[in-house]
Protein backbone atom coordinates (compact mmCIF):
# COMPACT_ATOMS: atom_id res chain seq x y z
CA UNK A 1 0.00 0.00 0.00
CA UNK A 2 1.56 3.60 -1.01
CA UNK A 3 0.58 5.30 2.43
CA UNK A 4 3.03 8.12 2.56
CA UNK A 5 2.00 9.14 -1.22
CA UNK A 6 -1.58 8.79 0.23
CA UNK A 7 -0.98 10.94 3.04
CA UNK A 8 0.68 13.40 0.83
CA UNK A 9 -2.33 13.55 -1.36
CA UNK A 10 -4.55 13.91 0.91
CA UNK A 11 -2.60 16.24 3.60
CA UNK A 12 -1.35 18.72 1.44
CA UNK A 13 -4.21 18.73 -1.72
CA UNK A 14 -7.58 20.26 -1.54
CA UNK A 15 -9.71 18.25 -3.69
CA UNK A 16 -11.59 20.73 -5.79
CA UNK A 17 -14.98 19.83 -6.27
CA UNK A 18 -16.45 19.76 -9.67
CA UNK A 19 -19.63 21.76 -10.78
CA UNK A 20 -19.72 25.12 -12.30
CA UNK A 21 -19.41 26.53 -9.21
CA UNK A 22 -15.34 26.34 -9.15
CA UNK A 23 -12.66 28.39 -10.67
CA UNK A 24 -9.05 28.08 -10.63
CA UNK A 25 -5.59 29.14 -12.76
CA UNK A 26 -2.37 28.77 -12.13
CA UNK A 27 -1.35 30.64 -15.03
CA UNK A 28 1.28 28.27 -16.08
CA UNK A 29 -0.62 28.71 -19.90
CA UNK A 30 1.20 32.69 -19.63
CA UNK A 31 -2.19 34.43 -20.02
CA UNK A 32 -5.51 35.23 -18.24
CA UNK A 33 -8.11 33.86 -20.56
CA UNK A 34 -11.01 33.80 -18.73
CA UNK A 35 -10.50 36.63 -16.78
CA UNK A 36 -11.56 40.42 -17.21
CA UNK A 37 -8.92 43.01 -16.91
CA UNK A 38 -10.26 46.39 -14.40
CA UNK A 39 -8.44 49.02 -15.64
CA UNK A 40 -11.01 51.75 -14.53
CA UNK A 41 -8.69 54.81 -15.67
CA UNK A 42 -7.41 53.34 -18.67
CA UNK A 43 -10.43 55.19 -20.73
CA UNK A 44 -9.68 58.46 -19.72
CA UNK A 45 -7.58 59.31 -22.66
CA UNK A 46 -4.43 58.78 -22.16
CA UNK A 47 -3.89 54.98 -22.72
CA UNK A 48 -3.91 52.08 -20.60
CA UNK A 49 -3.00 52.58 -16.98
CA UNK A 50 -2.91 48.93 -16.11
CA UNK A 51 -0.12 46.23 -17.57
CA UNK A 52 -0.87 42.20 -17.36
CA UNK A 53 2.22 39.84 -17.47
CA UNK A 54 3.06 36.35 -16.64
CA UNK A 55 6.47 36.32 -15.44
CA UNK A 56 7.64 32.63 -13.68
CA UNK A 57 4.29 31.37 -14.54
CA UNK A 58 2.69 33.60 -12.25
CA UNK A 59 0.37 37.05 -12.86
CA UNK A 60 1.98 40.37 -12.89
CA UNK A 61 -0.46 43.31 -12.44
CA UNK A 62 0.89 46.46 -12.54
CA UNK A 63 -0.78 50.29 -12.30
CA UNK A 64 0.34 53.58 -13.43
CA UNK A 65 -1.31 56.91 -13.32
CA UNK A 66 -0.97 59.82 -16.10
CA UNK A 67 -0.23 63.20 -14.09
CA UNK A 68 -2.26 64.86 -15.92
CA UNK A 69 -5.51 63.26 -14.45
CA UNK A 70 -7.58 65.09 -12.08
CA UNK A 71 -7.25 64.24 -8.45
CA UNK A 72 -10.89 63.15 -8.55
CA UNK A 73 -10.10 60.09 -10.72
CA UNK A 74 -8.70 58.83 -7.79
CA UNK A 75 -5.50 56.74 -7.28
CA UNK A 76 -3.44 54.44 -9.60
CA UNK A 77 -5.42 50.94 -9.17
CA UNK A 78 -5.86 48.10 -11.40
CA UNK A 79 -7.24 44.34 -11.11
CA UNK A 80 -9.10 41.52 -12.78
CA UNK A 81 -12.39 39.45 -12.35
CA UNK A 82 -13.42 36.36 -13.42
CA UNK A 83 -16.99 37.27 -14.16
CA UNK A 84 -17.99 34.31 -15.73
CA UNK A 85 -19.29 33.40 -12.11
CA UNK A 86 -21.39 34.93 -9.23
CA UNK A 87 -20.85 33.77 -5.71
CA UNK A 88 -23.26 33.92 -2.71
CA UNK A 89 -21.53 32.40 -0.28
CA UNK A 90 -17.39 32.19 -1.47
CA UNK A 91 -13.94 30.97 -0.69
CA UNK A 92 -11.19 32.86 -2.71
CA UNK A 93 -7.66 32.16 -2.08
CA UNK A 94 -4.57 33.20 -3.95
CA UNK A 95 -0.89 33.42 -3.40
CA UNK A 96 1.00 36.33 -3.74
CA UNK A 97 4.97 35.41 -4.76
CA UNK A 98 6.08 38.98 -5.76
CA UNK A 99 5.09 42.37 -5.06
CA UNK A 100 6.99 46.01 -5.18
CA UNK A 101 8.02 45.94 -1.71
CA UNK A 102 9.50 49.52 -1.78
CA UNK A 103 6.45 51.35 -2.05
CA UNK A 104 2.93 51.61 -0.56
CA UNK A 105 0.66 49.89 -1.81
CA UNK A 106 -2.03 47.67 -0.68
CA UNK A 107 -3.07 44.45 -2.67
CA UNK A 108 -5.49 41.42 -2.69
CA UNK A 109 -8.78 39.53 -3.20
CA UNK A 110 -11.99 41.04 -4.42
CA UNK A 111 -15.43 39.12 -4.17
CA UNK A 112 -18.83 39.50 -4.47
CA UNK A 113 -17.88 42.42 -6.96
CA UNK A 114 -20.38 43.95 -9.60
CA UNK A 115 -20.17 46.35 -11.94
CA UNK A 116 -16.61 46.92 -12.09
CA UNK A 117 -15.34 50.25 -13.59
CA UNK A 118 -14.43 53.81 -13.11
CA UNK A 119 -16.39 55.12 -9.85
CA UNK A 120 -18.96 52.05 -10.59
CA UNK A 121 -17.33 49.11 -8.52
CA UNK A 122 -19.75 47.47 -5.72
CA UNK A 123 -18.53 44.86 -3.56
CA UNK A 124 -15.52 44.07 -1.08
CA UNK A 125 -12.03 43.33 -0.78
CA UNK A 126 -9.09 41.74 1.39
CA UNK A 127 -6.26 43.35 1.39
CA UNK A 128 -2.61 43.60 2.93
CA UNK A 129 -1.38 46.91 3.16
CA UNK A 130 2.18 47.82 3.21
CA UNK A 131 3.39 50.42 5.69
CA UNK A 132 5.16 53.20 5.01
CA UNK A 133 9.10 53.60 4.85
CA UNK A 134 11.47 52.29 2.68
CA UNK A 135 12.41 50.17 5.00
CA UNK A 136 9.42 49.60 6.80
CA UNK A 137 8.46 46.44 9.11
CA UNK A 138 4.69 47.11 9.77
CA UNK A 139 1.74 46.58 7.77
CA UNK A 140 -2.08 45.80 7.84
CA UNK A 141 -4.55 43.71 6.89
CA UNK A 142 -8.28 45.32 5.80
CA UNK A 143 -11.73 43.93 5.18
CA UNK A 144 -13.29 46.45 3.11
CA UNK A 145 -16.59 47.25 1.42
CA UNK A 146 -16.51 48.75 -1.93
CA UNK A 147 -19.00 51.17 -2.78
CA UNK A 148 -18.27 52.66 -6.27
CA UNK A 149 -14.62 52.26 -6.02
CA UNK A 150 -14.86 53.74 -2.65
CA UNK A 151 -13.37 51.24 -0.13
CA UNK A 152 -14.67 51.53 3.48
CA UNK A 153 -12.94 49.60 6.53
CA UNK A 154 -15.16 46.23 8.09
CA UNK A 155 -14.31 46.13 11.90
CA UNK A 156 -12.09 43.40 12.09
CA UNK A 157 -10.40 44.11 15.54
CA UNK A 158 -6.66 43.62 15.33
CA UNK A 159 -5.17 43.07 11.78
CA UNK A 160 -1.28 44.20 12.18
CA UNK A 161 0.79 42.07 9.67
CA UNK A 162 3.65 42.31 8.06
CA UNK A 163 4.78 40.61 4.74
CA UNK A 164 8.53 39.68 4.39
CA UNK A 165 9.67 39.96 0.87
CA UNK A 166 12.11 37.04 1.33
CA UNK A 167 8.47 34.54 1.57
CA UNK A 168 5.52 34.14 -0.28
CA UNK A 169 2.04 33.97 1.57
CA UNK A 170 -1.34 32.70 0.33
CA UNK A 171 -4.07 35.08 0.78
CA UNK A 172 -7.57 33.09 1.80
CA UNK A 173 -11.23 35.27 1.72
CA UNK A 174 -14.23 33.76 2.92
CA UNK A 175 -17.94 34.75 3.00
CA UNK A 176 -21.07 33.08 4.32
CA UNK A 177 -24.05 35.55 4.58
CA UNK A 178 -22.61 38.39 6.18
CA UNK A 179 -19.64 37.38 7.51
CA UNK A 180 -16.37 37.74 6.42
CA UNK A 181 -13.12 36.25 7.22
CA UNK A 182 -9.97 36.89 5.61
CA UNK A 183 -6.67 34.27 6.56
CA UNK A 184 -2.69 34.66 5.96
CA UNK A 185 -0.79 31.84 5.59
CA UNK A 186 2.55 32.02 5.44
CA UNK A 187 3.96 29.18 2.15
CA UNK A 188 4.27 26.39 1.98
CA UNK A 189 1.87 25.74 5.39
CA UNK A 190 -0.90 26.01 4.21
CA UNK A 191 -2.42 24.00 6.83
CA UNK A 192 -2.04 26.60 10.24
CA UNK A 193 -3.14 30.55 9.30
CA UNK A 194 -0.45 33.08 10.52
CA UNK A 195 -3.38 35.66 11.27
CA UNK A 196 -7.19 35.80 10.95
CA UNK A 197 -9.54 38.79 10.91
CA UNK A 198 -13.25 38.97 10.85
CA UNK A 199 -16.02 41.26 10.03
CA UNK A 200 -19.88 41.51 9.12
CA UNK A 201 -21.72 43.40 6.32
CA UNK A 202 -24.91 42.77 4.08
CA UNK A 203 -24.42 45.69 1.90
CA UNK A 204 -23.49 43.03 -1.17
CA UNK A 205 -24.83 39.41 -1.17
CA UNK A 206 -23.40 38.36 -3.94
CA UNK A 207 -21.06 38.79 -7.12
CA UNK A 208 -17.96 37.83 -8.69
CA UNK A 209 -14.14 37.40 -7.57
CA UNK A 210 -11.24 38.59 -8.41
CA UNK A 211 -7.53 40.01 -7.56
CA UNK A 212 -6.66 43.92 -6.93
CA UNK A 213 -3.63 46.34 -6.73
CA UNK A 214 -4.36 50.14 -5.56
CA UNK A 215 -1.76 53.19 -4.84
CA UNK A 216 -2.57 53.55 -1.14
CA UNK A 217 0.19 56.88 -0.55
CA UNK A 218 -2.88 58.80 0.13
CA UNK A 219 -1.05 62.47 -0.07
CA UNK A 220 2.74 61.71 -0.05
CA UNK A 221 2.80 61.25 -3.55
CA UNK A 222 1.26 58.76 -6.69
CA UNK A 223 3.04 55.18 -6.50
CA UNK A 224 2.80 52.98 -8.99
CA UNK A 225 1.34 49.63 -7.26
CA UNK A 226 2.69 46.41 -8.42
CA UNK A 227 2.03 42.30 -7.01
CA UNK A 228 2.43 39.33 -8.69
CA UNK A 229 0.00 36.55 -7.74
CA UNK A 230 -0.13 32.51 -8.52
CA UNK A 231 -2.85 29.48 -7.68
CA UNK A 232 -6.30 31.61 -7.69
CA UNK A 233 -9.29 29.46 -6.58
CA UNK A 234 -12.36 30.57 -6.31
CA UNK A 235 -15.50 28.22 -4.73
CA UNK A 236 -18.83 28.54 -3.43
CA UNK A 237 -17.77 26.42 -0.42
CA UNK A 238 -14.35 26.35 1.82
CA UNK A 239 -13.10 22.12 0.03
CA UNK A 240 -12.95 19.97 3.23
CA UNK A 241 -9.55 18.81 3.93
CA UNK A 242 -8.86 14.82 4.19
CA UNK A 243 -6.88 13.94 6.68
CA UNK A 244 -5.07 10.20 6.94
CA UNK A 245 -3.94 8.99 9.81
CA UNK A 246 -2.04 5.01 10.14
CA UNK A 247 -3.53 2.64 12.59
CA UNK A 248 -2.13 -0.87 14.36
CA UNK A 249 -3.12 -3.65 12.20
CA UNK A 250 -2.07 -2.36 8.91
CA UNK A 251 -5.21 -0.15 8.88
CA UNK A 252 -5.44 3.22 7.83
CA UNK A 253 -8.18 5.94 9.50
CA UNK A 254 -9.53 9.16 6.89
CA UNK A 255 -11.25 11.75 8.55
CA UNK A 256 -12.65 15.13 7.26
CA UNK A 257 -15.05 17.79 8.35
CA UNK A 258 -18.84 16.60 8.93
CA UNK A 259 -20.39 19.70 7.67
CA UNK A 260 -18.73 19.25 4.17
CA UNK A 261 -22.32 18.27 2.97
CA UNK A 262 -22.55 16.85 -0.94
CA UNK A 263 -18.83 15.45 -0.41
CA UNK A 264 -17.99 11.89 -1.47
CA UNK A 265 -14.94 10.16 -0.31
CA UNK A 266 -13.11 8.25 -3.38
CA UNK A 267 -10.40 6.00 -3.15
CA UNK A 268 -8.23 4.69 -6.10
CA UNK A 269 -5.23 1.67 -6.01
CA UNK A 270 -2.94 3.73 -8.68
CA UNK A 271 -2.18 7.24 -9.68
CA UNK A 272 -0.66 5.89 -13.30
CA UNK A 273 -3.35 4.67 -15.08
CA UNK A 274 -5.07 6.14 -17.79
CA UNK A 275 -7.62 6.89 -17.10
CA UNK A 276 -7.44 7.08 -13.19
CA UNK A 277 -10.16 4.82 -11.78
CA UNK A 278 -11.76 6.40 -8.53
CA UNK A 279 -14.42 4.22 -6.39
CA UNK A 280 -16.69 5.87 -4.19
CA UNK A 281 -16.54 4.57 -0.76
CA UNK A 282 -19.90 5.16 1.12
CA UNK A 283 -20.06 2.40 4.06
CA UNK A 284 -18.35 2.28 7.16
CA UNK A 285 -18.63 5.63 7.78
CA UNK A 286 -19.13 6.96 10.79
CA UNK A 287 -19.95 10.74 12.11
CA UNK A 288 -17.68 11.16 15.52
CA UNK A 289 -17.55 15.15 16.92
CA UNK A 290 -17.51 17.29 14.28
CA UNK A 291 -16.10 14.40 12.05
CA UNK A 292 -16.78 12.13 9.44
CA UNK A 293 -14.16 8.90 10.02
CA UNK A 294 -13.94 5.69 7.74
CA UNK A 295 -11.05 2.88 8.76
CA UNK A 296 -10.69 0.81 6.18
CA UNK A 297 -7.69 -1.82 5.87
CA UNK A 298 -4.78 -1.56 3.40
CA UNK A 299 -5.44 -5.24 1.90
CA UNK A 300 -8.49 -4.02 -0.38
CA UNK A 301 -6.45 -2.09 -2.45
CA UNK A 302 -6.68 1.97 -2.16
CA UNK A 303 -3.69 3.76 -1.67
CA UNK A 304 -5.18 7.38 -2.94
CA UNK A 305 -7.76 9.03 -1.47
CA UNK A 306 -10.39 12.27 -2.39
CA UNK A 307 -12.83 14.02 -1.43
CA UNK A 308 -14.98 15.13 -4.45
CA UNK A 309 -18.42 16.74 -5.00
CA UNK A 310 -20.09 15.45 -7.72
Amino acid sequence: MCLGNSLLLAASLMILPSGLKAQSDDFNDGNDTGWTRYDPLGGLGAGAQATYTFPNRGYRIQATRFPAFPAAVGPARAGSVREDVSYTDFYVAVDVVDWDNSVRQAFGILARVNTPGLGQTTGYAFTYERGSGVTETSGDLDISRIDGEDPSGVSTGASAFHFEPDKDYRLVFIGKGPLLEGRIYELPDTITPKIVIRGSDSTYPSGSSGLVIYDNNGTAGAINPDATFDNFLALDVEPPRLTVEKLPFDEIQLSWPAEAAGFVLQGTPSLSTNPIVWTDITENIIEVGDQKVHVESSGIGNGFFRLKRP
